[in-house]
C-alpha cells in the first residue's frame, strides 16, 4: 500500500510540473495556444502508446474516446489561457475544483451516498473561494483584478477538467473493470492533438514557427507529465477509494503551487487569501470523505 501513496504523491507533482510549464511558455509566447496545447496532447498520446500492450480495438471504447478528447483539448487551452490572464495560484485552487463534476456524477448517476463532510467541504468551498477572490487594494497588496475573461476561461478549463476526471470514473463502471483505457486514451489524445491544431490553422494563430521552436520542449515535458497522471490515476483507482485519492491530489496540488507562485511569480497574497488557501485544503479532503 505505500508504494500507492508514493505513487499519489508523485501524481500530485506531476501535476504542479504541469502548470509550471504551461506558465514557461505564457511567459514566453503570447500567442500560439492552441498549437502548444495540441503539441502537449500529442505527446501525452505518445506516453500511452509507449505504454500500451494491448492493441485490440473495440467499437465500445468510441464513446469514452470522444468524450475524453473534446473534454482535455478544452481543458488543455482554456487552462494555459486562464493562467495568462490571471493568477496561477488562484487558477490552480479553484480548477483543482473540478473534483466536484465527478463528485456529483457518482451522486447522480451512480447513487452514491451524500454524507455530511461532502455538504460542510461545499461550504468551505464557497468560503474559500470568497477569500482567494475577496481583497480591499492597498499600497502593499494592490487589489488583483478578476476579469470576465478570465472567468470563462476558468469555467470551461473546469468543466474540461472535471469531464475528464468523470469519463475516467464511470467508463469500467459501465464496460467493465477490465477494459483497455490504455486504447481509448491513445485514440482521445490523437482526437484532441487533431482538434487543437487544426484549430490553430482555423483561427490564424500567427508566429506558428515561433510556437513550435519555444513551445516544443515545454510541450514534451507538460505531454509526458499529463501521460504519467492520467496513467497513474488510472492505475491507482483500484487500489485507492476515489474518495481519498482526489482530495489529496487536489489539496496537493494547492500546496505544492503555492511556493511556485511565490518565489518565481512574485504573487501576493494577503492574510485573507492565505486564510482562503488554507480552507480550500480543507474543503476538498471534505468533499469525498
Amino acid at each position: 500500500m505505500e508504494l500507492q501513496y508514493i505513487l499519489l504523491f508523485l501524481t500530485a507533482l506531476f501535476i504542479v510540473f504541469q502548470k509550471f510549464t504551461q506558465d514557461r511558455y505564457n511567459a514566453k509566447r503570447s500567442s500560439g495556444v492552441f498549437m502548444f496545447s495540441g503539441m502537449i496532447s500529442f505527446f501525452a498520446m505518445c506516453f500511452f502508446m509507449a505504454v500500451n500492450r494491448d492493441w485490440t480495438w473495440s467499437d465500445e471504447l468510441i464513446l469514452p474516446a470522444l468524450f475524453f478528447g473534446l473534454a482535455y483539448a478544452a481543458s488543455t487551452v482554456f487552462v494555459v489561457m486562464a493562467i495568462k490572464c490571471g493568477s496561477l495560484a488562484k487558477t490552480t485552487l479553484i480548477t483543482s475544483y473540478s473534483l466536484l463534476v465527478p463528485a456529483f456524477a457518482g451522486l447522480i448517476i451512480l447513487r452514491e451516498p451524500l454524507g455530511i463532510p461532502m455538504l460542510v467541504g461545499m461550504v468551505l468551498l464557497v468560503v474559500s473561494l470568497w477569500l482567494t477572490n475577496h481583497q480591499k487594494a492597498s499600497p502593499d497588496a494592490p487589489n488583483e483584478k478578476v476579469t470576465l475573461k478570465w472567468i470563462i476561461y476558468l469555467i470551461l478549463a473546469f468543466v474540461g477538467n472535471g469531464m475528464c476526471a468523470t469519463v475516467q470514473k464511470l467508463t469500467p463502471h459501465y464496460l467493465g473493470a477490465d477494459i483497455n483505457q490504455n486504447l481509448y486514451m491513445i485514440a482521445a489524445l490523437g482526437l484532441s492533438s487533431a482538434v487543437l491544431i487544426v484549430a490553430s490553422f482555423l483561427t490564424k494563430e500567427t508566429g506558428l514557427k515561433e510556437t513550435v521552436k519555444v513551445g516544443l520542449p515545454l510541450s514534451f515535458l507538460c505531454g509526458l507529465f499529463n501521460g504519467a497522471v492520467n496513467y497513474l490515476v488510472i492505475y491507482l483507482n483500484p487500489f485507492i477509494p476515489a474518495s481519498v485519492m482526489f482530495p489529496v491530489l487536489s489539496a496537493g496540488e494547492i500546496i505544492l503551487i503555492v511556493p511556485y507562485s511565490l518565489l518565481v511569480r512574485r504573487e501576493k497574497f494577503t492574510v485573507a487569501q492565505w486564510a482562503g488557501f488554507a480552507v480550500g485544503v480543507v474543503s476538498v479532503v471534505l468533499l469525498n470523505l
